[in-house]
């Protein structure tokens, strides 16, 4: 909700939440490298690596449905530009260029697809489905499948969930920018014709 009207999610609660998810890394790691149980499934690495993926809003989904499903031109150019970025979990040319800051558009998908994929990946990790997190301490920046492989120690279930909740990300946002993309056509169709319009006056 932060990041909606344009303030820095993550530095603004960050400092007060991270010290428990990196106490929680770190208790991760010493039972790791003893071989113990993983005592916490919510540690930095779940929260930077298995839910915000493409960073606050896990809008890894919404790049991706720009890049491949965006028909208009500036949804099409967008979607080319954040894509990379995205991938690295960095989301400041979508949220400020596209934008998603003040878009009521996308104000479900962004607010309800981090909730899903937290959700789906705890309760994954909490039945034993899915290697909890390692304790190893992943770049924010490692591009998803790889980080969720290295963040559960080198576990390919890691890999897996964060292939199924970025495709579930993907289906999320898809129904809202297909909407938005069939408005933003709208109005490059609209402002074709006005330029017709005022000649064949002339």
């Amino acid at each position: 909700m932060f990041w909606f009207v344009g303030i820095h999610g993550a530095n603004t609660i960050n400092p007060v939440i991270q010290p428990i998810w990196l106490q929680n890394t770190d208790a991760n790691r010493i039972a790791f490298q003893t071989g113990h149980a993983l005592p916490h499934i919510v540690t930095n690495e779940f929260m930077m690596n298995f839910v915000w993926m493409g960073s606050g809003g896990t809008t890894i989904g919404l790049v991706i449905c720009l890049w491949l499903f965006a028909r208009s031109k500036n949804n099409k150019a967008m979607g080319s530009l954040s894509v990379a970025p995205g991938v690295f979990n960095i989301n400041e040319p979508v949220l400020f260029g596209l934008p998603v800051v003040l878009n009521f558009k996308l104000l479900i998908p962004f607010v309800l697809t981090p909730m899903i994929t937290a959700v789906i990946t705890y309760f994954s990790m909490a039945t034993g489905l899915v290697a909890k997190p390692a304790g190893i301490v992943v770049p924010w920046t490692m591009p998803p499948v790889i980080s969720g492989y290295l963040a559960t120690g080198g576990k390919i279930s890691g890999a897996v969930i964060q292939l199924i909740t970025l495709a579930l990300s993907v289906g999320i946002y898809y129904p809202f920018v297909r909407s938005m993309d069939k408005d933003e056509l709208r109005n490059e169709g609209d402002e074709q014709q006005e330029p017709t319009a005022k000649d064949s006056i002339s």
